[in-house]
């Protein structure tokens, strides 16, 4: 029958009825991620942009044999890895060494490098597998100027003198509470260095930690697909 809805075919349109197909979103580009740094207060020109989602991607390739992350979905793993390390520019830091702690995946490591493509940058981890998979996606990605150092924290000051009071800037996300990253941090950090510790919003954000007064606590919020509330708390050592 003429007009009639084939098997198969897309639901039909009744009579003063449209139908509306919802087109899926454009997955973000650099310039999509400088504008949503942007709206953090963070500013990132676009070829860092490339390469922090050329890290991204291939992080999220490798995650597929290696646990680096529960989050399988691109886009928010761009929120809650690559936007949520990009709020360390908010702060108005200017480091030169930096410590990421703990690195896991690579973040806020990477996303700092991005941001201070002048400093030298050192992501730590105690397991040797997450250390190889990240240092091949620094490869796929291109991004030159950063280190990766399979060794326990703890055991850092005693089995590599040379990172004793060696850096400006020490930052932990999801490592621990405050007071084992603090506790961790302390012998790295330089005089009047900053440990830089990223929180929930209801986390516990002491005063003093080891001896490290608080010197700011900022709040930010990171937009859909994970919307959520965050902290950056900063700690000055000496």
């Amino acid at each position: 029958m003429r007009g009639a809805c084939q098997s198969g075919a897309l639901p039909c349109a009744t009579k003063n009825q449209s139908l509306t197909l919802t087109e899926p979103a454009a997955p973000t580009d650099p310039a999509r991620l400088s504008a949503m740094a942007k709206t953090l207060g963070v500013t990132i020109d676009e070829p860092s942009g490339l390469q922090l989602l050329a890290y991204l991607d291939a992080m999220l390739v490798v995650n597929e044999q290696i646990n680096l992350t529960a989050v399988r979905d691109r886009e928010q793993a761009i929120v809650l890895h690559a936007l949520d390390s990009l709020a360390f520019g908010i702060l108005g830091l200017r480091p030169n060494h930096v410590l990421d702690l703990g690195t896991g995946n690579g973040f806020p490591g990477v996303a700092v490098a991005a941001l201070h493509p002048r400093a030298s940058v050192v992501l730590l981890d105690r397991t040797a597998k997450k250390i190889r998979a990240i240092g091949t996606c620094l490869l796929t990605a291109r991004i030159p100027g950063v280190e990766t150092l399979q060794l326990d924290a703890q055991q850092a000051p005693s089995l590599r003198k040379d990172m004793r009071a060696a850096f400006d800037c020490v930052t932990a996300r999801a490592v621990g509470t405050p007071q084992a990253c603090a506790a961790m941090a302390k012998p790295l950090l330089a005089p009047r260095g900053a440990l830089v510790l990223w929180l929930d919003a209801t986390a516990e954000a002491p005063q003093q930690l080891e001896g490290m007064r608080r010197e700011r606590d900022v709040g930010y919020e990171l937009p859909e697909p994970a919307a959520r509330h965050r902290r950056l708390a900063v700690y000055r050592h000496g």
